[in-house]
């Protein structure tokens, strides 16, 4: 009798897993197809029984707001769940909530010991995400032995932001000793998955002939491409080939065409760009009061050469002219108005 009831008991809870699996799996399904309303109906019980994976959709759901309001408490909530159970995507996604203080108190110390936790499951995010901590010693004590080790165990799993990461490592010889070749490969894949710092960082090897053989056509090829994504630095580089006519017909007005992209995003290398090519008159009137404003925005944004040039550019300046400079710039600072303001002083001036 006690083998039989044993038997029946282990058909009843095989049909019990079986069917959570499947209604699961119907919630993946239905998800997939954007139909969240069917997805949190098939999850939201097995959450509330303690199905792991359920529980991190729901997480998910209300991170996003996929089927229900944005809820960053309730989503840390189904995190905290999952987590407990091991699950290492939602251990991941607590400590992204833990970095960010959403829907948790803010806690870098959380924070790093639920990214460690999924880390040493694999999580590949995980992996970056300690590896761009340990880089920056932002929670834990900097060390860059430590961020490349975890960079390169996310790389091994394709990881396109670790890739790109180690890379950098690799050129600058932090943590690791300097391997340009091996730092173009990995820029490269970085690349192909679409990741606009591996593609900026392969423009730049091409540009340099660092890793890989100098080819300026690949570096702009490779500029564009993260340039299309919004990466400013890329749409910086890309002006400077035209200024520089470097694989291309030198062109300044395409070269402040790429600057002002990249200093509209508040880039302030390319603000310094400008500035210069004001103070030369390239591609366009010669103007020290713009040339000025721009030196200080580019100053005021850390950039050194932008301090340098500010200082030369006032010397050869009325005082009139530079109070000028510094309307304007107090005009430009305000967000999104930076080239407004600079066109609007240009039809005026």
């Amino acid at each position: 009798m006690r083998n039989s009831i044993g038997l029946t008991l282990a058909v009843l809870l095989l049909g019990a897993s079986a069917s959570a699996y499947a209604g699961y799996e119907d919630g993946v399904k239905a998800a997939d197809r954007g139909d969240y309303a069917t997805a949190l109906k098939e999850w939201r019980p097995l959450a509330a029984k303690g199905d792991a994976r359920a529980q991190f959709r729901m997480g998910v759901a209300y991170d996003e707001g996929q089927g229900v309001s944005a809820d960053p408490a309730a989503a840390a909530h189904w995190y905290r769940l999952a987590a407990e159970q091991g699950h290492s995507g939602a251990q991941n996604n607590l400590a992204w909530a833990y970095s960010k203080g959403a829907g948790v108190p803010q806690s870098d110390a959380e924070a790093v010991k639920w990214y460690e936790k999924a880390a040493i499951q694999g999580e590949a995010m995980a992996q970056y995400n300690l590896g761009v901590r340990y880089q920056n010693g932002h929670g834990v004590k900097q060390n860059y032995q430590e961020a490349a080790r975890w960079y390169q165990l996310a790389a091994r799993q394709g990881h396109p932001l670790a890739m790109a990461n180690l890379g950098l490592m690799l050129t600058n010889g932090e943590g690791v000793e300097k391997d340009f070749p091996l730092a173009a490969r990995l820029f490269l894949a970085s690349a192909e998955q679409g990741a606009d710092i591996g593609q900026h960082n392969l423009a730049l090897a091409y540009r340099n002939g660092r890793g890989i053989e100098q080819n300026f056509e690949q570096a702009r090829i490779w500029y564009m491409k993260a340039a299309a994504q919004g990466y400013a630095p890329s749409e910086h580089n890309l002006g400077s080939l035209y200024e520089l006519g470097l694989g291309v017909q030198k062109d300044y007005a395409t070269a402040m065409k790429w600057y002002r992209r990249a200093a509209q995003r508040g880039f302030a290398l390319s603000l310094n760009a400008m500035g210069i090519l004001y103070v030369r008159g390239a591609g366009v009137s010669a103007d020290k009061v713009a040339a000025c404003a721009l030196f200080m925005l580019a100053a005021n944004g850390g950039n050194a050469l932008g301090v340098q040039n500010l200082q030369r550019v006032q010397q050869d300046m009325k005082p009139e002219e530079v109070k000028r400079a510094q309307t304007l710039a107090e005009a430009m600072s305000r967000p999104g108005q930076a080239l407004k303001e600079l066109d609007a002083y240009l039809k005026t001036s």
